[in-house]
């Protein structure tokens, strides 16, 4: 017999996670149907079996509405494939799973802080209001391919974390900078902690990038100016706003790699 996953009807962002999840690493529902209801037909609760669960619906174990305050649909789900072992062997992807269900929870708890762009956050869209079977599947289907390509970045993450701890510390005319060698740090890294310049140099593909804050008043014109003059003949790159220089990245693979070590990037930033 087919198994069915059931949650309501113009889905949340927690129960598409929840069926994300559960589909991901319960492996006799990988093929599972989604089924939906009205919200209101669960209220005095639904029975689940060997072939049904209900997600999110039903005041069953995987409906936070029958009381588990602070839980959200996914968090209950991740939680059941942790006690089982179901989860993943990779500690990163364990990490940013966690992590996501913070996220999925925070929002679904209205307990993530009020910003000024809420409507661009993936609950924000997610939802077309249309209550009906077929859209609600086209939901469910779309939530999956975003939350497929949110846990790589936040693997990534997770990654970058470790790399973090390795970062050296220096003052440059701007103030506060950095430098790491790492594939996974991101310059958000620095810009949470108030550095003014960030060096990031990737190990595997050996790109460099020179970063500075969107809202600061910095102009790394003149570190543009030094860098090409030791090291004319690799492919640096200055963006317009003044605040980004690289040496390849992923739009631009095919530039002349530059053979400086991280610290002759330090010292060009320090003595621009």
């Amino acid at each position: 017999m087919a198994k069915i996953l059931v949650t309501h009807i113009n889905p949340h962002l927690d129960d598409i996670a929840a069926i994300w999840l559960f589909k991901k690493f319960s492996p006799d529902w990988k093929n599972a149907k989604t089924r939906f209801i009205s919200a209101e037909q669960g209220h005095s609760g639904l029975e689940d079996d060997e072939n049904t669960l209900h997600i999110g619906v039903g005041r069953g174990k995987y409906d936070e509405h029958k009381g588990d305050v602070g839980e959200s649909a996914m968090s209950l789900v991740w939680k059941d494939i942790k006690e089982k072992g179901l989860g993943p062997k990779d500690e990163f992807e364990e990490k940013a799973l966690d992590e996501m269900t913070r996220w999925n929870t925070l929002i679904d708890t209205a307990s993530l802080p009020i910003g000024e762009f809420d409507e661009y956050m993936v609950d924000g869209f997610i939802r077309s209001r249309k209550n009906d079977p077929v859209d609600s599947l086209k939901t469910i289907e779309l939530g999956t391919e975003i939350l497929e390509r949110i846990l790589p970045n936040i693997i990534k993450k997770q990654k970058g974390l470790v790399d973090w701890e390795k970062r050296i510390e220096f003052k440059s005319r701007w103030g506060k900078s950095v430098a790491v060698e790492s594939d996974f740090v991101s310059q958000e890294f620095a810009y949470k902690d108030g550095y003014q310049v960030i060096i990031i140099k990737g190990p595997t593909r050996k790109f460099i990038g020179i970063f500075a804050p969107g809202t600061s008043d910095v102009d790394l014109t003149p570190v543009y100016l030094k860098i090409t003059e030791i090291d004319p003949e690799s492919g640096w790159y200055i963006h317009h706003a003044k605040k980004m220089i690289l040496c390849g990245s992923s739009s631009a693979p095919n530039v002349k790699r530059s053979n400086l070590t991280l610290q002759q990037v330090i010292d060009v930033v320090k003595n621009a």
